[in-house]
């Protein structure tokens, strides 16, 4: 191929498209669950802090997004919960020391 030919676009690509495309180090999503909760130290804890946040992973940012979603969707419910037992519970304190 002399430098005159053009590049056939289906054969121009790089290995960050590659490996961004085929998603090659996008980590489980467990790992990005134990990165976010702060789990994870030494060399995983820097891979993914560059993967999430210098290389701006749009994939495993997505998944970050959904489960930071969960997690406060998890903490609502708890919170709803405890705040509905402390209610029941104080009224029925409240009967019994009227009684």
């Amino acid at each position: 191929m002399n430098e005159a030919e053009p590049i056939d676009p289906k054969l121009a690509f790089t290995v960050a498209s590659v490996w961004r495309e085929e998603r090659i180090s996008c980590p489980h999503p467990h790992l990005l669950q134990s990165w976010l909760a702060g789990g994870l130290q030494g060399g995983a804890q820097e891979f993914l802090t560059f993967h999430l946040q210098d290389s701006k992973c749009p994939y495993c940012n997505a998944v970050l997004d959904e489960l930071r979603s969960r997690d406060a969707a998890a903490k609502s419910t708890v919170l709803e919960d405890l705040r509905d037992r402390l209610l029941r519970s104080t009224v029925a304190a409240l009967r019994k020391t009227r009684a």
